[in-house]
């Protein structure tokens, strides 16, 4: 087990910028062995019901106290606050349930819970979904305040420091040990706005007591490949701003093996943030085989497969495109995906709709938490990431002669750039797994054209893997689009220059998205039906809104359409594939068997 340094290029330096996770630390009084670990209790759910008051009125420092009496208070359950324009749709789950009134200054809120054991040594892990500010106190003791929270006392009269949409954030503080308590505590919320003139308001949390001897998780974690599956992983641990004097460094072993490994990572910054990812490619790997692996002592520990040499057995992979209007149905369909045990998932662009600017940053924040949330399973196992490029990876959406070189790609698509390790400069590439499949992971015009360089690429990649069993393109816009407009300039310039290259080299099918519906055309070579010609799935509808589809009946080269998010399941055998779309709700509603070759 080797690894190998990954060269690239370090971004501008970040502007700081905070997360989403709010950790709140407690002195520990007491020190135990590491067998008699307490396991985490939920305090409050995201959901929870709280008491909140609305009456714009001053209520000096009394409301905060542990024994202060709610009379005339309303009580709902969270999300709460207002939204104008039908824009609550867009918050992040569980989205809006309780209306508050609109167009105040200042809110109170107070939720009483309970906490069982002896709180010393306890760490407070407090997640919130905050819109714009808020200033926490757990039983009468102010524990800290959101990032948009002025500096000095904070009462009725505070404003928030700026507008924010509602999202999840992040800071780290610590509070006394005495703070908590065991059995009956009140958390107690002053919420503020900008401007009462605010289109919206919104306030929930999630708080968690876990013991601080618990191995801290990665703030973001993303497994992939540069090279061969079969023998490499490239491994991608997210760092929190507190973490930036932790080594760059990532430790490995055998699954159960005696020995941890320690790699010296990359490195490098999040774009536009505080936060710090440190990659390493491990090679020389074994075949079908278990690693795991952990950011160094005292984290986590997560493990991987490698893919099999042959295939002897079945493999499955997930793909999909468009993963990200709403988190919530990113890791509705995440989930739906996982209890079918992909190897792996391949995500066709489009993927956190942040459109490569900095102002989108927590796009990106929300994008991985869906991951953490979903792709790893409760043993540990993480499922790796392929990912292509889309037109919301890029400012202004396609390359419109601006990307010429490496220093502009990265300029107009920073995530993209930098989040992933493959594909990497110029923003196409292929994966090879041993022998029997190739990943041919394609660009549709959004920092490269389509033809020209990329057209000359793709005719040697294909050419040159005349042996392998199955070879799969992925792209972002479709040649066979089924709800845009057949005569689209990008669907055209696919069907003229790369069409026959995929007809001359032996392709079956290509996974193409961009639509946000679902579609499977009839087999097609030459512009016509043909028995042995490629079938062309999608159209990306992982997470977002879906759109209307063209009928299949009216539409000549639609085999089925829907409407519907959906994913799409591929087992490869030695013979063929079985390729099973799934709805958002796990039913399958396609399923087409296609020869290797």
């Amino acid at each position: 087990m080797s690894s190998a340094e990954n060269h690239r290029p370090l971004p501008d330096p970040a502007i700081r910028l905070f997360g989403r996770l709010l950790v709140i630390g407690m002195a520990c009084a007491q020190v135990a062995a590491a067998d008699d670990l307490r396991p985490p209790q939920t305090l409050i759910e995201w959901d929870a019901v709280w008491h909140y008051h609305d009456g714009n009125q001053d209520l000096g420092d009394e409301w905060k106290s542990t024994d202060y009496k709610e009379e005339g208070w309303k009580q709902g359950k969270a999300l709460l606050g207002y939204a104008g324009g039908g824009n609550a749709g867009r918050w992040p789950g569980p989205g809006l349930n309780t209306r508050m009134t609109p167009g105040l200054g200042t809110y109170y809120l107070r939720k009483e819970f309970e906490f069982a054991g002896a709180p010393a040594g306890m760490r407070l892990k407090l997640d919130q979904i905050i819109d714009d500010a808020a200033v926490y106190f757990l039983n009468g003791v102010e524990i800290g305040r959101s990032r948009l929270v002025p500096d000095g006392p904070a009462g009725f009269a505070t404003r928030a420091t700026a507008a924010t949409n509602p999202t999840l954030e992040a800071e780290p503080f610590t509070i006394t040990s005495d703070a908590l308590r065991e059995g009956r505590n009140v958390l107690a919320v002053s919420l503020h706005n900008h401007r009462t003139s605010s289109s919206d308001i919104a306030f929930a949390v999630r708080l968690t007591a876990v013991d601080p001897r618990t191995p801290s998780p990665p703030v973001g974690l993303l497994l992939t490949w540069q090279r061969d599956p079969t023998t490499t992983m490239t491994i991608d641990w997210h760092r929190r701003p507190t973490e930036r004097d932790q080594p760059p460094r990532i430790q490995a072993r055998p699954r159960g093996g005696a020995e941890w490994r320690s790699f010296d990572a990359v490195r490098f910054d999040f774009p536009f943030s505080d936060r710090k990812i440190d990659r390493v490619e491990l090679t020389g790997l074994t075949a079908g085989t278990d690693y795991e692996f952990r950011g160094g002592e005292g984290t986590t520990t997560h493990y991987f497969r490698t893919m099999p040499a042959t295939l002897e057995k079945p493999l499955v992979f997930a793909t999909g495109g468009d993963t990200r209007h709403r988190q919530g149905w990113m890791e509705e369909m995440n989930r739906v995906a996982m209890k079918h045990d992909p190897e792996f998932i391949v995500w066709g662009g489009d993927l956190a709709y942040a459109d490569g600017r900095q102002s989108n940053l927590r796009l990106w924040y929300e994008w991985f938490e869906a991951n953490m949330n979903t792709l790893v399973a409760d043993d540990g196992r993480v499922t790796p990431l392929i990912v292509g490029i889309g037109n919301h990876e890029v400012q202004g959406g396609y390359h419109q002669g601006r990307m010429k070189d490496e220093a502009a790609r990265r300029r107009f698509a920073p995530y993209f750039y930098e989040l992933f390790a493959f594909p990497g400069q110029p923003g196409y590439g292929v994966l090879d797994f041993g022998g029997y499949l190739s990943l041919v992971i394609g660009d549709t015009d959004h920092s490269n054209p389509v033809e020209g360089e990329q057209t000359r690429w793709l005719a040697r990649t294909l050419a040159q893997r005349a042996k392998v069993t199955h070879l799969i393109p992925v792209y972002h816009v479709p040649a066979y689009p089924s709800h845009r407009d057949f005569e689209g300039s990008v669907s055209r310039k696919i069907r003229e220059h790369w069409l026959p290259l995929f007809e001359r080299h032996g392709v079956r099918v290509a996974f193409e998205n961009h639509d946000h519906t679902f579609k499977r055309t009839h087999p097609l070579r030459g512009g016509e039906v043909a028995a042995d010609g490629i079938i062309f799935m999608g159209d990306g509808a992982w997470g977002v809104g879906e759109r209307k589809v063209h009928d299949a009946e009216e539409t000549w080269y639609l085999a089925a359409s829907q409407s519907i998010r959906h994913g799409i399941l591929v087992t490869l055998t030695r013979q063929g594939k079985t390729v099973t779309t799934i709805s958002h709700r796990g039913e399958v509603i396609d399923e087409v068997g296609i020869p290797a070759r």
